[in-house]
């Protein structure tokens, strides 16, 4: 039967077994020893086992992978700083609702409150020689005192020079002159299973390297409160590893280490990094301006795409992105873009969803004009928008054209449209339904019948439909109850249609069908 020894009786064992006493007499020998002609104890030596098991002969691959493993770690490590920043309060912060894995990893103590400003750990990646370095926003957001640790141990006070909140990015700034900036890669050209490792201060361990490979790449967490196609990486990131770098096997920065998916706030295969091409225009417009520069469209996009909506249009497969909305006076309204058209590329660039529309506009030079395909009514077109500069604040929305010629009474659908009971939208029932001031156009929904097809998808008393498509045709605002009336009236048994709603701040297209 085993026994569990204490580890410190073993040590005592241990060490007495290499004591030699002085030689004793035969005698005495005998005296001692065992009964029953069991053996004597001698102290026993241990001689470690030479030679190698595998010769480098046999495995050659492996030891040229160690051999320039090591040496892209060598001229890397330099690059990446160890970042202390003292908060004022918890600096973890959870992303996209309690029932998801996503968090923000930063800190040694990321799972538990910190309200005695122990400081917490993140990282950084040297940008130039005279003492700039990149890291993630929420790492140094808040804190009232940051220290940055270079890798010779040298100790800095930084400051932050600008943020980039949507994109959670942040360029700090030390005194210090003959740092050594990591080179950048291009993130566009990363592969799915390449080779890349992941160099921060996990757990404030600094300098630590794991190895892994590209998981995924354009990877859109619902939910996030940033723009960006995230890098997926399966090496080991943990707490403290955030603004560190994602390299490839040449030493090229590809990624900025910044979330990772988890329930028990560690490792578990699953780690994001900002793709380097967005983080490098990012810090190219904070140097420049000291603040955020995206370019501007002026279009809404819905926040989903109910079931059905791209067959009821006629876009079948197709991928893109469906406008809500489009601002007047903005770039997309002087391009001739409409509310309901599919804008599938722009400048060139495949338009796959509204991360790929938003990220390529927020990259595009302000004042450059693009080319843009879209699908209107079935047909594809294209038009020329000049990308401007966001705004501080966007519009309110667009007026309402004719409000005091539409009619007072409610207006009663048919067919699929029949339990939807509208009114204009007006001082009134903008007060009645408690519309938010920034809907200015659109039929106010005063019943939604128990059943009804609008019901069995979701819509709400209190809801804005904004536009109706009626089988693949054109897309058709509706401004007034007589507009939705009219539509209502002339469809025919069997046809579907797509609504355009607005429920507080979000705008869905929504796929009625009759009832079977």
């Amino acid at each position: 039967m085993n026994r569990l020894v204490p580890l410190g009786l073993v040590l005592t064992l241990a060490l007495s077994g290499c004591h030699r006493e002085p030689p004793s007499s035969s005698k005495d020998k005998t005296a001692s020893a065992p009964k029953d002609g069991a053996p004597s104890k001698e102290p026993i030596e241990f001689k470690p086992q030479t030679g190698r098991l595998v010769s480098s002969d046999e495995v050659p691959l492996l030891e040229q992978i160690n051999r320039e493993s090591t040496k892209v770690i060598t001229a890397v490590i330099p690059g990446i700083v160890r970042i202390t920043a003292t908060h004022q309060a918890d600096p973890r912060v959870k992303l996209f609702g309690k029932n998801l894995p996503f968090q923000f990893h930063f800190g040694p103590n990321s799972t538990h409150a910190n309200p005695d400003n122990d400081p917490a750990y993140g990282a950084g990646v040297i940008l130039r020689k005279d003492g700039y370095i990149i890291s993630n926003a929420h790492v140094v957001d808040g804190a009232k005192d940051i220290e940055v640790q270079l890798h010779d141990k040298r100790l800095f006070s930084a400051h932050v020079v600008a943020t980039d909140s949507a994109l959670d990015i942040s360029v700090l700034k030390i005194e210090a002159t003959n740092l050594v900036p990591l080179p950048w890669g291009d993130s566009d050209r990363v592969q799915v299973g390449e080779q890349i490792f992941a160099i921060g201060n996990p757990f404030n361990q600094e300098g630590s390297v794991s190895r892994g490979v590209i998981s995924a790449t354009a990877r859109d967490l619902p939910g996030s409160p940033h723009d960006e196609n995230f890098l997926q990486t399966d090496a080991a990131i943990n707490p403290g590893n955030s603004g560190g770098a994602l390299v490839n096997i040449h030493g090229e920065v590809i990624g900025i280490s910044t979330l990772i998916a988890s329930t028990s706030g560690g490792n578990e295969g699953v780690g994001f990094a900002i793709p380097s091409n967005l983080a490098r225009h990012a810090v190219e417009g904070l140097l420049k301006e000291s603040s955020p520069i995206h370019g501007f469209l002026g279009v809404r996009f819905p926040s989903n795409i109910d079931e059905g909506v791209n067959g009821a249009l006629g876009l079948g497969s197709k991928r893109g992105v469906l406008l809500a909305w489009v601002e007047p006076g903005t770039p997309a309204d002087h391009a001739g873009l409409h509310t309901g058209d599919f804008i599938t590329e722009m400048d060139g660039h495949k338009v796959d969803g509204v991360i790929d529309l938003r990220l390529l506009v927020a990259q595009i030079p302000i004042g450059k004009e693009v080319a843009v395909s879209y699908i209107r009514d079935g047909a594809t077109k294209s038009t020329t928008v000049k990308i401007a500069e966001a705004p501080n604040k966007l519009p309110s929305g667009n007026k309402a054209a004719g409000d005091s010629a539409a009619p007072k009474d409610a207006a009663t659908g048919v067919n699929v449209l029949n339990g939807l009971q509208v009114s204009d939208l007006n001082d009134k029932t903008r007060q009645q339904f408690n519309v938010d001031s920034a809907i200015t156009s659109g039929v106010v929904i005063g019943l939604v019948e128990y059943s009804s097809p609008a019901d069995l998808k979701g819509v709400m008393r209190g809801d804005v439909i904004e536009s109706i498509n009626v089988d693949h045709g054109s897309t058709r605002p509706v401004a007034t109850a007589r507009d939705f009336a009219d539509i209502a009236n002339n469809l025919k048994p069997g046809q579907d249609v797509v609504i355009l709603v607005r429920h507080g701040n979000t705008s869905s297209f929504i796929y009625l069908t009759p009832q079977k």
